[in-house]
């Protein structure tokens, strides 16, 4: 049931439902029934999705495919998933793999993570998106805009 009016610009409170699938129609994941909500033009989605979501109602429903560099970056780089200890953590930190975070490099530059990988004592993390070097197909559907 769609809800909200008006049309999806940088600053609207967007809800949608999604499902995410790699160029070979492999399922990546989604959001099932639940509804996801993010604000326009924050960053919380790809830079294709939000192209493809601009100017979109509530109870739409498209196709997009989004090419890597548009969303989760071109080719891996770097040596891949790399281990630190699980104690690096807050004790009481949920972590998922997926999770993004952002750490310091030895020479005190920020550098963005994600979690690969979590082992009993140690966690994998990867300056890439497991997505990266991927041209992605999303089925969406606009729940609200508000």
């Amino acid at each position: 049931m769609a809800e909200g009016g008006g049309v999806i610009k940088r600053g609207s409170r967007v809800g949608l439902r999604y499902t995410m699938h790699d160029a070979a129609g492999k399922y990546l994941g989604g959001s099932g029934t639940e509804i996801e909500s993010f604000v326009h033009g924050s960053g919380a989605v790809v830079r294709g999705l939000e192209r493809a979501l601009e100017g979109r109602s509530a109870g739409e429903k498209l196709e997009v495919t989004v090419k890597p560099e548009d969303g989760f970056g071109q080719k891996r780089r770097g040596p891949g998933p790399q281990p630190i200890p699980r104690a690096t953590f807050p004790a009481n930190a949920e972590l998922k793999v997926g999770m993004k975070f952002q750490a310091e490099s030895p020479d005190r530059k920020p550098i963005d993570l994600v979690i690969a990988r979590i082992a009993q004592h140690e966690v994998f993390v990867d300056a890439n998106h497991p997505f990266a070097g991927m041209t992605l197909r999303y089925e969406i559907e606009v729940v609200t805009v508000g």
